[in-house]
Order: structure tokens, then C-alpha cells, then sequence
């Protein structure tokens, strides 16, 4: 197939699979009525981690590999796969917590700051350098966090909101962390391929395991078998988890960074369009302002404004 139409069937799916992102905020708020965020988020990864194990022999190894690391550079594997899978799995936990008091619209845009934050914890590690273009879209971000979230006055503050917030610094981690943690997998698993299934299946199954640390001091569980909680944890299992997992790495490499990025803004506007015809929400003016701030710091955060030569 020509470079040109691979590149332009990526992008197609690369929107698809975004709007199925945005989709997931509305759905798994509707269903937050019928079964804990906690208890939701680890049936999600227990599933998922399930149709791993089942479908790929690398996954599996991955999992043997937790337990068992035959040497030093596995050991290091291990380290850094336990940093990804506690981010992801608390991520996670702070995004369905904080959708129980905050809308589906906030907690989108709120999450895709994530953007934002992981060049912030790479400068702090000292892998990042800062241009000004890069402070620039960060203080534009953080101007934006706050009409959106309106911490004025203090008492009505949302906790949701900071939930979330806190969610996007998590994910932001796992994301820095998720790039550094290739080279070492490649290596022990030996191909690209099986690094993936490995890396997968190792951050759900750690995922889990903070997810069933935190649950008993969190919430008190309770499922509701139900039309919305099991078409919730069906959808996102399968669709938002596991396979967009695999179309992600299959088709991100066919588009450059930032086009992947710019593709990417569409979940909150799609969360939101979503959220207004299902839910009923609707972003006051600070807040969209403050949500059309934030889109606009992701996509000046990214972009290369050099002129080609």
C-alpha cells in the first residue's frame, strides 16, 4: 500500500478510535449509579487483562517475568513496569472517583491536560528542555485549568475536579515512563511486537492489584447487574482498553507526533458534544472558555512553528 494512503487510513482510524475515547466519559458516568468507580475500574482491568493472557503467549511471560526476573536488565524491566502500572492503575481511580461530583465535559478536558504535565515531570527528571514555546502552552494550560475548574470561591470547589486533576498528573507519569520503558522491554522480549503484549499485560495486572490495595479504604463496593453497568464495562473493556490498545500501537507510528496529538484533542470536544445530548451538560461560559484555552495550549505545546528550510 502507497506511504501516502497507509498514512491517511491511520488518521481515519486514529479519529475513530479518539471518538470512542470521548464516548467512554458519559458512559461510565451513567453507569457510576449502578456499581463503585473502584470496583468498575477493576473489573475494567481485570477483563482486559484476561483477553491478553488468553490471546498472546508474551503476555503471559510478561506476567511469569513480575514474579520471576532471571537477571538484572528483567529486574530493571520490572521496576520500571510497577511505575507505569501503580500511575495507570491510580489514574484511573482518581478519573471514576472524580466523575461521581464533577461532569463528563470537565473530566475530559480536565484529563487531556495530561499533554501538558508529562513535559513538566520530564523537565523535573531532567529529560525535557524548555522552550518558550513549551512554558508558554503550559501557563495557557494552567490559565484555562482554572476557568474551568473556577476555584472561586474556595468552598465551591469541586472535589471531583481535583480528582481529576490529579488523575491527568498520573497519567502524565505513566506516559513519561511508558516512552522510557521500550528500549528496555524490546530488549527482553526481543521483538517490538511482543514488548507490547508484555508491557500490556504487566501494567493491568499491577493496575489491579493497587486498584484492590486502595478499594477497601476507598468505597464500599456494590454492583448493580444492570443494562448500563454491563454494556459500561463490556464497552470499555473491549473497545477502550484492550483493542484500542492494539489499534493505538498498530497506527500511531503511520502519522508524526504531532499529528497524533492534534487527532487526540477531539476526546474531550467529542466527551462534551457527547455529554450535552445524553447528560444534559452544559460548560458555563468561564468553563468553556477556560476548556477552548486548554485545546488551544495542547495544540501550541505541540507544533513546530519552524519554517522548513
Amino acid at each position: 500500500m502507497p506511504k501516502q494512503s497507509k498514512r491517511t487510513r491511520a488518521i481515519i482510524i486514529l479519529i475513530i478510535l479518539t471518538s470512542v475515547w470521548g464516548t467512554t466519559f458519559s458512559i461510565v458516568k451513567n453507569a457510576l449509579g449502578e456499581i463503585s468507580p473502584i470496583l468498575f475500574a477493576g473489573i475494567r482491568f481485570t477483563l482486559s487483562l484476561a483477553i491478553f493472557l488468553i490471546i498472546s503467549k508474551d503476555s503471559r511471560k510478561g506476567i511469569v517475568l513480575l514474579f520471576s526476573p532471571k537477571n538484572e536488565k528483567e529486574k530493571f524491566f520490572r521496576r520500571q513496569a510497577f511505575i507505569i502500572g501503580s500511575t495507570l492503575g491510580c489514574g484511573y481511580i482518581l478519573q471514576f472517583v472524580g466523575l461521581l461530583s464533577t461532569t463528563t465535559s470537565k473530566s475530559a478536558f480536565l484529563t487531556s491536560t495530561t499533554v501538558i504535565w508529562t513535559p513538566i515531570f520530564s523537565k523535573l527528571i531532567g529529560h525535557e528542555k524548555f522552550s518558550f514555546q513549551k512554558v508558554f502552552a503550559i501557563v495557557l494550560s494552567m490559565v484555562g485549568i482554572v476557568f474551568l475548574i473556577h476555584p472561586y470561591p474556595i468552598k465551591e470547589i469541586v472535589i471531583g475536579d481535583i480528582l481529576t486533576l490529579a488523575c491527568a498528573f498520573s497519567f502524565g507519569i505513566y506516559i513519561l515512563w511508558l516512552d522510557k520503558i521500550h528500549t528496555v522491554a524490546n530488549e527482553v522480549s526481543g521483538s517490538e511486537k511482543s514488548s507490547v503484549m508484555m508491557i500490556s499485560a504487566m501494567q493491568l495486572f499491577i493496575g489491579l492489584i493497587i486498584i484492590l490495595i486502595v478499594m477497601p479504604f476507598a468505597e464500599m463496593p456494590h454492583l448493580v447487574i444492570a443494562g448500563s453497568s454491563v454494556f459500561a464495562i463490556l464497552y470499555t473493556t473491549i473497545f477502550a482498553t484492550a483493542l484500542s490498545t492494539f489499534i493505538q500501537v498498530m497506527y500511531q507510528k503511520e502519522v508524526t507526533p504531532t499529528s497524533a496529538v492534534l487527532i487526540y484533542t477531539l476526546e474531550p470536544v467529542v466527551a462534551a458534544f457527547i455529554g450535552y445530548l445524553y447528560m444534559n451538560e452544559i460548560l458555563s461560559t468561564g468553563e468553556f472558555i477556560g476548556a477552548m484555552i486548554i485545546i488551544g495550549s495542547m495544540v501550541i505545546g505541540q507544533i513546530n512553528f519552524k519554517r522548513a528550510k
